[in-house]
């Protein structure tokens, strides 16, 4: 088995999108708890692929009219057409004689790094996370952009990712970073969260190549990417008319917001009928959308439409405070007609 073999197999058979390979001396300044060789200590190459996000699963959201679209197709069931993919690759490697280790999305979910009591003996703690971006870009699949979102020269930011670790000795690809996200900072502006700072960086150094992206504040990130943000969810605000959770006040960690959210998630309908666990409720507005919506106006990526996403206004937005008359409220209803913004706590947009 060798490289091209590999790739052929995954994306004609398969089905994925994008495919391509680090070797292993390419981790070497990742941390140990984020080292594939914490998992598979004979790793030599590790496996990266893509399956697209479409474009269309995103119009809902941005219209204010439909979310079922992501969370349930393009989110959560994206998810297990890459624990699919994993599998069905994984067991070519094996066919081959090789072992293939799947690290799949959902072991990336609290980002918080090791926990619990180190243990003896020079081994790793538990809940071993291999960052999944970091790991496309150093399979040559892209680069990061200013939200910290993994870009690819085809999709831009519209794609779900997949990792396997193998310990066969595979052609690693060439990294090419650099060349699609501007700088634009649109994701910055529109994220609904404010949670991506516009000035202020995180800086990666690994294989030879140094990139840098926003500062990102998980806390705020997680409770508006769980629907806890008023100004984007509908839902929320349907629920507990009379609750107040300004963003830019909100000092909790990503792991709070996570736990929050779970801790909400049961006490609205509309999230149970989603999905089991809670899910992007914000639609990426910000780090998806508005960077797809650049990335195609200027043509720095591939695959282009004969229309465009939206126009160039901003994002709809919801008041952030309660209602005068919160107890008399029901959700708001969408109306692409209304044009009357005079409402109390001074509703944006076409919601009333």
């Amino acid at each position: 088995m060798n490289s091209a073999e590999l790739k052929k197999f995954a994306r004609d058979v398969v089905g994925v999108d994008n495919i391509g390979i680090a070797n292993i001396e390419r981790f070497d300044s990742a941390p140990p708890y984020m080292h594939p060789k914490a998992i598979m200590p004979e790793c030599k190459s590790v496996i990266v692929f893509t399956r697209r996000i479409l474009r269309g699963c995103l119009r809902g959201i941005e219209e204010g009219t439909h979310w079922p679209s992501y969370q349930v197709f393009a989110y959560a069931g994206l998810t297990k057409l890459i624990h699919q993919a994993n599998y069905r690759i994984g067991r070519f490697i094996e066919d081959h004689g090789f072992d293939a280790v799947p690290a799949p999305p959902a072991a990336t979910l609290k980002e918080a790094g090791p926990r619990g009591p180190v243990p003896e003996g020079g081994k790793y703690p538990r809940n071993i996370n291999i960052s999944v971006r970091i790991a496309a870009v150093l399979a040559g699949l892209g680069e990061m952009g200013w939200s910290k979102v993994f870009l690819s020269e085809d999709y831009g930011p519209r794609q779900r990712i997949g990792v396997i670790l193998t310990d066969a000795e595979l052609e690693a690809d060439e990294i090419k970073i650099g060349h699609i996200c501007d700088r634009c900072k649109l994701c910055a502006r529109d994220c609904p969260g404010d949670a991506i700072d516009k000035n202020k960086t995180n800086s990666f150094d690994a294989a030879n190549h140094h990139w840098e992206c926003a500062d990102l504040n998980l806390g705020k990130c997680k409770l508006t990417h769980f629907g806890l943000n008023r100004v984007t969810s509908p839902h929320f605000v349907k629920t507990f008319p009379g609750i107040f959770l300004p963003m830019e006040e909100q000092g909790n960690t990503w792991v709070e917001g996570w736990n929050f959210g779970h801790a909400l998630f049961s006490a609205l309908p509309t999230y149970q009928a989603f999905s089991a666990y809670p899910i992007a409720i914000c639609g990426a507005r910000g780090c998806i959308i508005s960077c797809m919506n650049h990335l195609e106006k200027r043509k720095r990526i591939r695959n282009l439409f004969s229309t465009a996403f939206t126009d160039s206004k901003p994002p709809w937005r919801l008041p952030e405070k309660p209602l005068k008359y919160h107890k008399d409220h029901h959700g708001f209803t969408y109306d692409p007609d209304n044009t009357d913004n005079s409402g109390d706590g001074g509703i944006q947009s076409n919601w009333y």
